[in-house]
């Protein structure tokens, strides 16, 4: 089946031109982002997404002047606003191909991640886990992340 973003909809929003997200990872399969509320909402505590079971992480460009150069762009990348699901993920693919060489590898446990994207003002975010969760915490991008983090 052909690779595809599907946009999701969390019942959330953050600031999409505030530059100040945050992208915490550990190598125990925690991932943390996050981001401002955005300015239409009433809520003005800061939006936290919060994976587990992560394969992978990363933040990187392009920004939102370049997106159209992401691979994903033409996928459905171009549909999404605030966080999608790619569809039969190739970097998922990827993951269990290169696990392989493990004397304990267990395809089934790629079959349950889903590859996330989170384009932003300056980079894209993307990651590869189990399960993603939203959290609402108040204070800066930096005292959120350490709350949901620590809490």
């Amino acid at each position: 089946m052909a690779e595809q973003v599907v946009a999701l909809e969390l019942g959330v929003k953050w600031d999409p031109n505030a530059p100040e997200a945050l992208l915490l990872s550990d190598d125990m399969g925690r991932t943390v982002l996050a981001l401002q509320a955005h300015h239409d909402d009433p809520d003005a505590r800061c939006v936290v997404l919060v994976w587990s079971s992560v394969h992978s992480a990363r933040m990187a460009d392009p920004s939102d002047e370049a997106i159209s150069g992401h691979r994903l762009y033409p996928l459905g990348l171009s549909e999404v606003l605030w966080v999608g699901s790619v569809q039969h993920s190739r970097d998922v693919q990827a993951l269990e191909t290169q696990n392989r060489v493990h004397p304990l590898h267990d395809p089934s446990r790629f079959e349950r991640l889903t590859h996330y994207v989170v384009p932003l003002k300056e980079c894209v975010v993307e990651v590869i886990a189990a399960e993603m969760t939203v959290h609402r915490s108040e204070g800066t991008t930096l005292n959120a992340l350490g709350k949901v983090w620590g809490g």
